[in-house]
């Protein structure tokens, strides 16, 4: 069962529960209504009662017309009032039949009486006792009356008490029965939602620390168990993903160790034949260049350029093989203090060919600082490189913002290039510039967006064709 159908039958039950309590509260107070009512009726029966004894005691003292009338208005409205009451309850029905059978009788007596003094007797004697008689058998009659109204109001008082406890009886069961719902409905919560949800929260801290072992496994076929098959197969997939990945790490990295001890192999391989390829050309031009003509002279030199060449290559590649291999250490770095560091060496080196350079202080980053010393001397010596022919070269290293967050940039006046050919800048050995223009190899931006990339970074560019171009890069820790 879902726990949208659990959800349903739990409201359905609540509201049923407050339904029968409303209707039983309802039904409770219908009867505490009726008893009240039934009450002020016997009330009112037991008041003329009460008036029709004291209307009777001032015609038998007075003997007056108006108390005679008065006599016959009271007794009208009890005939009135208690043929207007139905009274069910066998008590109440006793007692009111006989209230009525005395009413049917009250009236005849008193007509007797008020009769008699018209009527012919033996004697006065004879005329006292007669009306005595009737006197008392109507004072007795109302008596009765009395009493029996009296029972009547007494039983409308009980029958309102017992109302009352009724409806007390009913708030206090059906109190006990929300009370019960609720316990029941919080027991099944805690069992069927708490209980696995606080376990799936558990397997999901472990998983998330790593212990990609665990298994929920909840039975059920509600969506909290779902759920859990649907974790299950997660971690399945994860531990089945991680163990791909971990087999693929060890690839990478006996494939990475072996493209060092290739690079290795390459670099010091392949020096011995250079060197001797040099002193060989070197010793030609020496000891034999009478011997050799323009031409034969002019090839040696460009032999020795080409293994000169091909050294330089094989230590950029060494470099770019070292960038990617060494391990950060990341720490506060000054930015400014290192480019002005490179400057310096950049101006020492190549005098010949003097820059302005502008450093924005205060830059500083999270980064390793060896490596950030490779990537500044690869992006400034570059700006310096292509700023030759420029009649005032300048080269900016500064910061701004992109998309929200810190961007250092290396900025120059110098060659620029296309756009279109951008995307190639990056990669190992791409030139957009001629070498007899501007020489090198062509590794050292792909050193850059290795160091850049090891940091977690990005580097892009934006140029123009002779309006010189400027280097940009973020780092995942910026400005500490």
């Amino acid at each position: 069962m879902n726990i949208r159908t659990k959800n349903w039958l739990a409201t359905g039950a609540a509201l049923g529960a407050i339904g029968l309590i409303a209707l039983g509260i309802g039904w409770s107070s219908l009867e505490v209504a009726d008893a009240s009512r039934q009450r002020r009726q016997t009330t009112e029966i037991l008041q003329h009662y009460t008036e029709l004894r004291l209307v009777s005691f001032d015609y038998l003292q007075n003997r007056s017309e108006r108390a005679r009338a008065q006599w016959y208005a009271v007794s009208g409205h009890i005939d009135a009032l208690i043929a207007a009451n139905h009274f069910l309850e066998p008590e109440h029905a006793t007692i009111v039949a006989a209230l009525r059978a005395r009413r049917a009788a009250a009236p005849r007596i008193f007509a007797e009486l008020t009769a008699a003094r018209g009527q012919d007797f033996a004697s006065a004697a004879s005329r006292q006792r007669f009306e005595a008689q009737l006197v008392s058998r109507l004072l007795i009659d109302q008596q009765d009356s009395l009493a029996d109204a009296f029972a009547l109001t007494g039983l409308a008082n009980r029958r309102i008490e017992r109302a009352q406890a009724r409806v007390v009886l009913v708030m206090i069961a059906g109190l006990g029965s929300l009370a019960l719902i609720l316990a029941a409905l919080s027991w099944l919560i805690h069992r069927h939602m708490l209980v696995p949800i606080i376990r799936l929260q558990e397997v999901a801290r472990d998983v998330a620390a790593g212990n990609l072992n665990r298994h929920l496994g909840l039975p059920g076929d509600d969506e909290i168990a779902a759920l859990s098959r649907d974790f299950d197969t997660m971690t399945q997939s994860l531990r089945e993903s991680f163990a791909r990945l971990e087999s693929n790490n060890r690839d990478l990295t006996a494939l990475n160790q072996e493209l060092e001890a290739f690079a290795y192999s390459v670099s010091h391989d392949l020096r011995a034949p250079l060197r001797s390829l040099e002193g060989f050309s070197l010793a030609l031009l020496e000891d034999h260049a009478d011997q050799l003509d323009d031409d034969g002279r002019d090839a040696l030199a460009r032999i020795r350029a080409a293994g000169q060449r091909m050294g330089g290559l094989i230590d950029d590649l060494l470099r770019l093989s070292r960038v990617t291999s060494v391990e950060l250490d990341i720490a506060s770095v000054d930015l400014s203090a290192l480019a002005r560091e490179v400057a310096a060496e950049i101006d020492r080196d190549g005098a010949a060919h003097a820059v302005q350079w502008v450093v924005e202080p205060g830059l500083r980053v999270m980064a390793d600082r060896s490596l950030m010393r490779i990537a500044l001397q690869n992006l400034m010596y570059n700006a310096w490189k292509f700023t030759h022919g420029v009649a005032r070269p300048l080269v900016r290293v500064g910061m701004s913002l992109h998309e929200g967050r810190a961007a250092f940039h290396v900025a120059d006046n110098g060659a620029g290039f296309d756009m279109a050919y951008a995307g190639r800048l990056f990669g190992a050995f791409q030139r957009l510039h001629g070498e007899q223009l501007f020489p090198g190899t062509g590794i050292g931006l792909a050193i850059v967006r290795r160091i850049i990339h090891r940091h977690g970074g990005e580097v892009w560019a934006q140029a123009s064709p002779g309006a010189g171009a400027t280097f940009s890069f973020q780092l995942e820790g910026v400005n500490p």
